[in-house]
């Protein structure tokens, strides 16, 4: 069995400290414009058909082959 060698962090070692609502709506505050634009390109790329509908084999594979990908890189 693979043991680890290092503790495993918590997200909040990793990440920071939990945002608070009033963080999270700064930050929306901050960011409205581009993400306007963004759900707007979106909305755009639905109405035009260019979106592909995934299940999570479809998801899992692709990530297989990224992390393939990754390890022939190094």
């Amino acid at each position: 069995m693979n043991k680890l060698t290092q503790p495993v962090p918590h997200d909040e070692e990793l990440l920071g400290p939990e945002l608070s609502d009033a963080d999270v709506d700064a930050w929306i505050d901050r960011n409205r414009d581009a993400l306007k634009v963004a759900l707007q390109e979106a909305r755009e790329q639905i109405a035009r058909g260019e979106v592909s509908e995934l299940d999570m084999e479809d998801i899992i594979a692709r990530g297989r082959a990224r992390f393939e990908a990754s390890k022939k890189r190094v």
